[in-house]
């Protein structure tokens, strides 16, 4: 009889790896996960999946795009940092929770284009195209993929617009990066047209599943489209204009690979960005949150958090608070020219909390730590 009890107590106190894997360890930051693939091989090698990536980062407190933000990445020039923000932080000095990532891509000083970021994944973009990486700062590891099978369609625009007496300013790319869950992929998107023609629209995505580029057979009806993606809902959003100069925002679904156009009457020069579950369009004076084709609401801004054709908006932090980027004069000659600013609609008037400033422009994208390898599935 008591033999019996031992082994039931023992049975009762025994907890199996894959409820220790799946229920207790998803639930740890990134850099405690990294010490403990040193307990065994089979936890290395569990630990290292890439279902594993995704199950830990399914179970952060800040992975649905409805959690509040709480850590930015921040591009500044050729710099790349994290910025950490609590409401809860009593301290003004702000700086004090921007870490700068020190790493390097080993392609010299040739600044990059900042194009997303996606379940822990920077995307960043060479000039002319040549390439883009994958880039997650929580394991520091990263990958080069060569625009080997679109760079010909881009040479053939470039020769075709010099034999037009076209400048090679007057080509333009918009770009994007994201994941959809429906084909379990990853995406990088551009979307290359000429800007006065308006023809010669050329779309290619890269499959990080299947490895390749891929030309796509659409027509977007010569649309021309506007900067970065916003990813939402495993969807790529750009602002850009119709034939007949009318604003529109162009929708592309990752996994469908299907381009949509949303039409809306009165708007201008509009740029796009996140806050919470909702599209946001921005333009000086105004911010509207967007499920399209609906506009859910409008928010009016006050003269001094007016946003200008450079900003950027990211959020919610919390309710009623959300990140903008802005450009702004200095009475200091050698003051920043940019700054990083929480804007509370929730305060009567409206405010703006400066949080950093920078003497040159920068790019931001809410950031979670993960798992997730820069690396193709195959």
């Amino acid at each position: 009889m008591g033999d019996e009890k031992t082994q039931v107590m023992q049975h009762q106190n025994y907890l199996s790896d894959d409820l220790i894997t799946q229920e207790i360890l998803t639930r740890l930051p990134v850099k405690s996960i990294f010490r403990f693939k040193s307990v065994s091989k089979q936890w290395y090698s569990t630990l290292s999946s890439s279902d594993f990536a995704i199950s830990h980062l399914k179970k952060s407190p800040f992975f649905h795009h409805t959690a509040p933000v709480h850590t930015l990445f921040i591009k500044a020039g050729m710099n790349y940092y994290l910025f950490s923000y609590d409401d809860h932080h009593n301290s003004n000095d702000f700086e004090d929770h921007l870490v700068k990532l020190d790493f390097e891509f080993g392609i010299g000083k040739k600044c990059l284009h900042f194009t997303s970021c996606c379940n822990g994944l920077i995307c960043l973009t060479a000039p002319r195209e040549e390439y883009f990486i994958l880039w997650n700062p929580a394991t520091r590891k990263l990958h080069k993929y060569e625009s080997d099978g679109y760079f010909n369609d881009l040479k053939m625009l470039f020769d075709l617009s010099s034999a037009r007496g076209l400048m090679l300013f007057d080509l333009s790319c918009a770009r994007g990066f994201g994941y959809s869950s429906s084909v379990d992929d990853y995406k990088y998107v551009t979307i290359f047209f000429q800007l006065f023609t308006k023809h010669d629209t050329i779309v290619h995505v890269f499959s990080l599943r299947e490895n390749k580029w891929r030309k796509l057979d659409v027509d977007l009806n010569k649309i021309l489209v506007n900067g970065q993606g916003v990813l939402l809902d495993e969807k790529l959003y750009w602002s850009g204009f119709d034939g007949q100069s009318n604003q529109v925002i162009i929708s592309f679904d990752l996994g469908l690979e299907k381009f949509d156009i949303f039409q809306y009457p009165n708007s201008e020069d509009d740029k796009l960005g996140v806050v919470g579950e909702c599209l946001c369009r921005f333009r000086f004076d105004r911010l509207d949150l967007l499920k399209p084709p609906t506009i859910l609401k409008s928010i009016g801004l006050p003269q001094h958090v007016r946003l200008d054709i450079f900003s950027e908006v990211i959020g919610f932090k919390t309710t009623g608070k959300f990140f903008v980027t802005r450009h702004f004069t200095s009475e200091v000659q050698d003051g920043p020219k940019r700054m990083l600013g929480l804007v509370d609609i929730g305060t009567e008037p409206v405010q703006c909390t400066m949080l950093l400033g920078a003497t040159g422009p920068f790019n931001i994208a809410a950031y979670v730590p993960s798992l997730v390898l820069p690396f193709s599935f195959v």
